[in-house]
């Protein structure tokens, strides 16, 4: 009885985020770790708060994409990557791009933060001590974590999928700002500038896109400074990080469902079913029919 009380209270409590906020789907709690599959319903395209956060956070994002300010320092964040939080970290959010965003929370201990995330002198280097970008194969673990556990997988399971997720955000964490020649204030230009562009591709998928040219003017650059520049301060290129943005909208489609690759493929931007599927397999280590098997809601 007493857990059925605790049950109806925490979906009371859910719908009432929903309301405000968003919806909390999922939870997964282990030792000293919860993870909650949030969908957000907030649709304000300006920062909104401050609020502050209460926990030791890992977030990574499934599906759209949204600005977000933590500790002062502003980046977009999108299903490429995600973001850390400390307790007593100052945040705000807003959402340009339109509403649904879909994000996974890993709360977990102190400890098990700080020897994942604080240990790591790369860490701590400005702006990269909360956004970072994680590969393909990582973003493909995440989801199958969740799908592993709405298939009623057991904890230990569960646990061992976990450990194995957070080691590999680790080693990601860090890696976003690789520009460390430029001046402070060039670097928060250059900051702004990448921020801008991952909004507008972020906007732009899955439409049938946008040139480079349109979006050097979207962002209010030349298509020569903005790649030039979106590589020094991500590590990555353009043309990369818009297909890695393609693909992670493919695998949260199939993720709900899609069973059809030649519509994904022709709704995502990729030339065909073949070149989405060398795609996956380039970026997940899997082919699409076995990515499919991995996020099944059924074993």
């Amino acid at each position: 009885m007493g857990e059925e009380r605790r049950d109806v209270g925490e979906l009371l409590r859910s719908e009432a985020v929903r309301e405000r906020r968003g919806a909390l789907r999922q939870r997964i709690t282990t030792e000293r770790i919860t993870v909650c599959d949030i969908l957000c319903c907030e649709d304000r395209p300006t920062l909104v708060g401050p609020g502050y956060s209460d926990a030791y956070t890992v977030v990574l994002t499934r599906s759209g994409g949204y600005l977000r300010q933590v500790a002062g320092e502003e980046f977009f964040v999108d299903p490429t990557g995600g973001y850390l939080t400390r307790p007593g970290d100052e945040h705000k959010v807003a959402h340009p791009v339109g509403t649904g965003d879909r994000s996974t929370e890993i709360r977990i201990g102190e400890r098990l933060f700080a020897d994942r995330f604080d240990s790591r002198p790369t860490t701590r280097r400005r702006t990269a001590a909360w956004r970072f970008s994680v590969t393909g194969a990582t973003d493909l673990d995440h989801r199958a974590l969740l799908a592993a556990a709405r298939r009623g997988a057991d904890a230990f399971e569960l646990a061992d999928r976990l450990h194995r997720l957070l080691d590999q955000v680790a080693t990601s964490a860090g890696h976003w700002r690789t520009d460390t020649t430029a001046r402070p204030a060039t670097a928060r230009v250059h900051g702004d500038l990448v921020r801008d562009t991952c909004a507008a591709l972020a906007a732009a998928t899955p439409a049938p896109g946008l040139t480079l040219e349109e979006l050097a003017r979207t962002v209010g650059a030349s298509p020569h400074h903005l790649s030039r520049v979106f590589r020094a301060v991500t590590g990555t290129t353009l043309t990369r990080y818009r297909n890695d943005l393609r693909l992670r909208g493919v695998l949260h489609a199939i993720e709900e469902g899609e069973e059809s690759l030649r519509t994904l493929a022709h709704t995502y931007g990729f030339a065909d079913q073949a070149h989405l599927t060398r795609m996956c397999r380039s970026r997940t280590g899997h082919v699409p029919s076995v990515v499919r098997t991995l996020l099944a809601h059924r074993a």
